[in-house]
């Protein structure tokens, strides 16, 4: 749906069909957040980038390199500057578990990555030594911010499902400012249940991804 759409469908909800109680910019504005909250809590729009990468240098500021993040999800390192090597996601915990004194490790090949949003860095263990370091060794996937709109002919860059997402959540934002607080949190409610579906529907497709990935076995 356009944004002109979308805002039409709001206005239908919420009983009237030109700008007399709402404004369009107002809208528009409450638009924009409902795509913000959808992309954050969905993580439903995704890209992929390169972050350079320095010797004996754990820690990278990731807003720096990716200005739009919100969260990582996979990240890859390039060993030796030939071979592509997924690294495993974990926390600064588990490396104090499992690895004691590890921030104190000799520079080596990076085999696992943390990240933390508050403190907006990615972390390799270990620190990669010169053989793993260079421009664009890590390949960093991630889900990213929602783009405003800004024209009426703009379409949400978020999955065509979610759209609807967006109608409800402005619905009752504008039931809450009329006082109609029943009516906000029956919209509100179809919003969140529109979320979940989607994540739901997200884990099945996965699931069914990896068991037909594998292979058929002689049951005997």
């Amino acid at each position: 749906m356009t944004r002109k759409e979308i805002r039409d469908l709001i206005r239908k909800n919420l009983g009237e069909t030109t700008a007399s109680f709402w404004t369009d910019d107002e809208l528009n504005l409450w638009i924009n957040d409902a795509g913000e909250d959808i992309a954050f809590r969905a993580k439903c729009i995704k890209a992929n980038s390169y972050l350079t990468v320095v010797e004996d240098t754990a820690e990278y500021t990731l807003s720096t390199n990716f200005t739009d993040y919100n969260s990582i999800y996979k990240v890859y390192l390039n060993t030796n500057g030939s071979t592509w090597l997924q690294l495993k996601s974990v926390d600064r915990d588990e490396l104090e578990r499992d690895n004691r004194g590890w921030l104190s490790v000799n520079s080596a090949t990076p085999t696992k990555y943390y990240w933390d949003r508050e403190e907006d860095i990615i972390g390799l263990y270990t620190p990669p030594n010169s053989d793993n370091s260079g421009d664009s060794y890590l390949r960093v996937y991630y889900t990213k911010d929602f783009t405003d709109l800004t024209i009426d002919t703009q379409t949400p860059g978020i999955p065509k499902y979610l759209h609807m997402g967006i109608v409800y959540f402005v619905t009752s934002f504008g039931s809450t400012q009329r006082g109609w607080g029943d009516k906000a949190n029956d919209w509100m409610q179809k919003y969140e249940d529109r979320l979940n579906k989607y994540r739901a529907e997200r884990t099945r497709e996965r699931t069914d991804d990896v068991v037909q990935s594998v292979p058929e076995q002689n049951v005997r």
